[in-house]
Formats: structure tokens, C-alpha cells, sequence
């Protein structure tokens, strides 16, 4: 079961007193009329992109923003990015340091700790919080204990909600536990979106929980009996085979209890060619928005949960959930006419990160998400005008694809070592506080909040 209510999306964009005056001074002064998807206003091209045909189509303020601070469409003077993104990890890390601290009463953002959390997680330092953690149906006594969140986003325009279940690649100890939680947590069909390789670089970043072959025999869930109900799964394939509109393999599964021989239909959907600590470039960005929609396809029952997980079941996870919302809310019309200043992506992001730590792990997966729907903006403001769509071939095979994101996984696995570091274990502090990839600046922040916690405490002891 779910523990407590999940928290939801909150309605404002994020603020923080870190962000420097100057910034918001320039965002202001920068500030002109969002452009709807449907009108095509006539003059300057500025807020404009174009087309290979040379057709500019319009954009609106949160999408003209840049990565790197340089020029973008001919504007500047506006929030970057990367700025944003490391507002956002700011405001996580005070999150953090607030939920480490030991007082009379429990904050939201409390970790899990003690009994066998330390066993069950992939990573030491992603985990969910404590109060909003999906639990194990087990029998009194038993450790509930899975890492895994339920996640839900809201529409701002029809106010539908989406629901998933975001949570880490399963472990050789730990697969059983997402078959239960599957069994319980979701309707028949369940949907699981799966956005990693079992092994990449030579590492295992998930455990292989379901028969990857027709030739493959059903694989027995839990026949030692772990938590003493005599509860045991048989998860048998029925079809596998290759989507060419998302280069995905998608696989029709069956879970049967076999005590009491119901059963329930499982879709999984392998998308294969995302690499660790990397984003899908080029065309492959359409082909990852080709698999939302066929997931949610499948997921006919929209009150359960779609189960989305990479390795660490934050950074990639947290993209397809996000990109997910976003790209729903532009095709209902909902950022047609998002005024000057305001930024659905960075508050969809904030929103993620207050049920999930780490959500939208890497500034690249971040700025992916603001490109996906750039070009996706671009389409359908194109079609709106009747004109042809742009076209964006893959010319190589997904196979080959996935090979190549293997190997390029590959190398930067040798410097990183995954979605979040294998930290070094003698220094507990930062592995508690830094997430796997932190560059020199999100070190320094760290830093930043043993001062804030040494602080808070000493305030309440005073």
C-alpha cells in the first residue's frame, strides 16, 4: 500500500533566496507577450525559431530560454537553465539537511533508515522519503520496505491526475519485492516502463526480473517464501516484439498467484537506447516521446499507477514522468498561453523532487525536456497552420543504437559509476548529502547545508 497521501504538484513555480537579485531583475526587464500555439504574429522573428523551410514559428517565454547563457533567438536577459537547475538542487539539499535533522517531531522529508534499507537499495544515497513511500503488503513483523515512490502530477488546465510509481532497478534480492508490489499496487493490465539495460559498461544496473525470450521458461517469484504467506508468482511471457515508432521491445507478460490462480496482465516496455548520465540526442528525443504515449496507450485503467524505473529510478525516471505531464499538458492546450516569467518545466521538476529526491537527475535531462517540447511546440504549431511536419529520420536500427548508448554508458561509467555515485564510504557526510554526479559548484553547495544543519541546530538548541 501507499504510504499517506502522495504529494501533488503545487501550483507556483519554485522561488529561493539563492537566486541572485540581478537574475530576477534581468528575467523582469527581459519579459515580453507569451505568443499563443495558434496565433502567428507578424514583425520581428525574436521568440521565433525556424524551420528548415525557413518558417519561424513562435514560441512561448519558458521555452526561449538557454542552457549554456549564450544568445537564444536572437533574446537574452533571461533565467538560463542551468541556473535554474542548480536553484533546484539547492532547494533539494535544504530538503535533505532539514530531513536529517533529529528533532521531536518528523519532517515530510525523512529518509528511511535502519532494518534492511541498506540491503535493498541499488545506491546508498537515493532512497524515498519516509512519508511518501510506497509499502509492501507483508504480514505483521515484516520489513515493508521497498524503494520505490508513488508520484502523481495534476493537469493545470483539466485538473486530470496521472499516477506512477517511480522506483530503482530491481536487485537479485529485491525482484520479488517489485513483483509483489506490482501485484498489489496495480490493475490488470500493469505498465512498466523500463529505461535502462539490464547491464551497461559491464555493470549490472538492473536485475533481469522477466523472461526475456519466448524461449525463456516462467520464472518462479519468491519460492523461498520470504515473508512466510506462502504468496509465490509465476511470471510467464506471452508475446515480445520490436515497436518500430518508439525502437522499443515491448513485451506481454503474465503474473499468475499460484495459490489462488488469478492472474494479471503485465505490458513491459524496454526502451533501450538511453544512456547512463547521458539524454537521447537527435531524433531519438522523438522516438522517447513516441513511448509515452504508447505506454499510457496500454494503461487502460488510469487510476493505476504506470511503473517507471532505470537504475536509481530518479534521473531517467524522473525525465519520462516529467516529459510525460508536459508534453500531455501541451497537446490539451494547457501552455498555449503561459504568461512571461512562469516556467512549467522547472515547477513540474520542483513537484517531482518533493515525492522523489533526485528527480531529473542531470542538468542534460533537464535541458532535454525543455528541447522535446521546443520541437513538439514547433509541430503543432506547424500543424495548426497547415503545414507539412518536419521530418526527423533514425536511419540506423534500435539495436544498433542500443549499442552504441552501451558504449558511451560505457565510458562515462568508468569516471561516475552510474545514475548516483558509489560514494566513498569513509567520508559518510557527503554521501549522505551529494547525489552521484555533483560537479565542483554542487560540492561547494554541499557543503552550504552542513552549515545550514550545523545552524539549525544550534538554534534549536538555543
Amino acid at each position: 500500500m501507499l504510504s499517506s497521501s502522495p504529494l501533488q504538484v503545487p501550483g507556483g513555480s519554485p522561488n529561493s533566496s539563492k537566486r541572485s537579485l540581478s537574475h530576477d531583475s534581468i528575467r523582469s526587464s527581459a519579459a515580453v507577450s507569451s505568443l499563443s500555439i495558434g496565433s502567428s504574429p507578424a514583425g520581428s522573428a525574436r521568440g521565433r525559431i525556424s524551420a528548415d523551410d525557413g518558417i519561424e514559428a513562435p514560441l512561448p517565454w519558458f521555452l526561449r530560454q538557454s542552457k549554456t547563457g549564450r544568445l537564444t533567438f536572437k533574446r537574452a536577459g533571461f533565467a538560463e537553465i542551468t541556473e535554474k537547475f542548480e536553484t533546484l538542487g539547492w532547494q533539494e539539499r535544504k530538503r535533505i539537511a532539514e530531513g536529517a535533522l533529529q528533532t521531536n517531531s518528523p519532517s515530510r522529508w525523512s529518509r528511511v533508515t535502519g532494518g534492511l534499507v541498506a540491503q535493498r537499495n541499488r545506491y546508498m544515497n537515493v532512497d524515498p522519503f519516509a512519508a511518501n513511500r510506497v509499502q509492501l503488503k507483508v504480514p505483521e513483523g515484516h520489513d515493508d520496505y521497498i524503494n520505490a515512490s508513488p508520484i502523481i502530477v495534476r493537469s493545470a488546465k483539466t485538473g486530470a491526475v496521472k499516477k506512477y510509481i517511480a522506483t530503482q532497478g530491481p536487485k537479485d534480492n529485491t525482484h520479488h519485492h517489485m513483483w509483489r508490489m506490482i501485484w498489489h499496487e496495480c490493475a490488470s493490465p500493469a505498465v512498466i516502463v523500463m529505461l535502462t539495460q539490464p547491464y551497461e559498461g559491464g555493470r549490472e544496473k538492473c536485475y533481469q526480473y522477466y523472461p526475456d525470450s519466448m524461449e525463456s521458461p516462467p520464472i518462479i517469484v519468491n519460492e523461498h517464501d520470504e515473508f512466510g504467506d506462502e504468496v509465490v508468482f509465476e511470471i510467464t511471457l506471452l508475446s515480445v516484439h520490436e515497436d518500430d515508432r518508439s525502437r522499443s521491445t515491448v513485451r506481454e507478460l503474465e503474473i499468475k498467484d499460484r495459490a489462488s490462480g488469478e492472474t494479471k496482465k503485465v505490458w513491459h516496455f524496454l526502451w533501450p537506447v538511453w544512456p547512463d548520465f547521458g539524454v537521447p540526442e537527435g531524433p531519438y528525443k522523438h522516438l522517447l516521446a513516441n513511448l509515452i504515449p504508447l505506454s499510457e496507450e496500454k494503461n487502460t485503467d488510469e487510476s493505476s499507477p504506470r511503473i517507471v524505473h532505470c537504475s536509481a529510478g530518479v534521473g531517467r525516471s524522473g525525465t519520462f514522468i516529467a516529459l510525460d505531464h508536459l508534453l500531455t499538458e501541451l497537446n490539451a492546450g494547457a501552455l498555449d498561453d503561459v504568461p512571461d516569467g512562469k516556467d512549467p518545466v522547472e515547477e513540474t521538476v520542483e513537484a517531482l523532487r518533493a515525492q522523489r529526491m533526485m528527480m531529473v537527475q542531470q542538468d542534460s535531462q533537464f535541458a532535454l525536456i525543455y528541447k522535446t517540447l521546443r520541437e513538439k511546440w514547433v509541430d503543432r504549431w506547424r500543424e495548426r497552420q497547415g503545414l507539412p511536419p518536419i521530418r526527423r529520420a533514425v536511419t540506423d536500427s534500435g539495436r544498433g543504437s542500443s549499442e552504441e548508448a552501451a558504449g558511451a554508458a560505457a565510458a562515462v561509467d568508468t569516471k561516475r559509476g552510474g545514475d548516483t555515485a558509489e560514494v566513498d564510504e569513509r567520508d559518510t557526510k557527503v554521501a549522505r548529502f551529494t547525489s552521484s554526479d555533483l560537479e565542483e559548484r554542487d560540492a561547494r553547495l554541499a557543503r552550504l547545508v552542513f552549515e545550514l544543519e550545523a545552524e539549525l541546530r544550534q538554534n534549536a538548541a538555543g
